[in-house]
């Protein structure tokens, strides 16, 4: 219920102070396709203004913008759930121009619910190789993320008693990144093998029951456990989960 409220609301509050302005708004990902982890995934609003020279005043827009986000996440009930993005309509992806956009994000926006204007994606031509190079990029982020800060410095868990002590938030921070590598290289894979978009919810049922060539998917089940915030010990998941990457890259080259 939280999740209608909150799209309706922040719909309507855009609307109001944006007028003629405001070109679309459209949410994407899970939440766009009733596939959420009710309380974790966030609601991921795509905020397209008119171009550039037709707005009266750029910096009040978004000045605007900015006090509507904060109206909303005062309240407790939407304070983790909102996430968002500005556009204009002269950065969207227009003819083969893609503008910066992955392919990635365009295959969750052609499926995203608009609440207000139209989808400027829904058109977009979708190129295997294009979202195959996409969805490459993005793992090699995540994996490169996650092995620069296993090999970053720690502190000395020794020092527990420090205030200046973060090894407890260092390996929840490693956690964090290990998760979120984990699943989105097994999205990539899902997404680029079916050229359409998968909710994480989805995501971690495919893992669980459909085979990825010769990749152990144990791991999915674990890190899907981790991601919905239940109490679960995953032995060795910064090695699992580097080892794990590596062999989706192969697998989605391979394809």
């Amino acid at each position: 219920m939280e999740y209608k409220v909150l799209k309706k609301k922040f719909s309507m509050s855009l609307q109001k102070v944006l007028g003629d302005e405001l070109k679309s708004l459209i949410v994407y990902g899970g939440v766009a396709v009733n596939k959420v982890y009710s309380g974790v995934s966030d609601i991921d609003f795509m905020i397209i203004l008119d171009k550039v020279e037709k707005l009266e005043n750029f910096s009040e827009t978004i000045k605007k913008i900015g006090n509507e986000v904060l109206a909303t996440i005062e309240n407790p009930l939407f304070a983790s759930l909102l996430d968002y993005e500005i556009y204009t309509l002269d950065q969207i992806p227009s003819g083969d121009n893609m503008n910066g956009f992955s392919m990635m994000k365009v295959l969750s926006l052609k499926d995203g619910e608009v609440l207000f204007g139209e989808n400027y994606f829904s058109d977009i031509e979708i190129n295997l190789q294009n979202v195959k190079s996409s969805s490459l990029r993005m793992i090699d982020h995540y994996l490169t993320k996650l092995i620069s800060f296993n090999f970053s410095p720690k502190f000395d868990p020794m020092f527990e008693d420090s205030e200046e002590n973060q090894y407890e938030d260092d390996l929840s921070e490693e956690t964090f990144l290990a998760v979120d590598a984990v699943l989105l290289s097994t999205q990539a894979y899902f997404m680029v093998k079916s050229l359409k978009y998968i909710s994480m919810p989805d995501v971690v049922l495919k893992g669980e029951t459909e085979k990825i060539g010769e990749v152990d998917t144990s791991i999915i089940l674990d890190v899907g456990y981790l991601k919905q915030g239940v109490e679960h010990k995953v032995e060795n998941l910064f090695e699992r989960s580097v080892n794990f990457c590596g062999d989706i890259i192969k697998e989605i080259q391979g394809l």
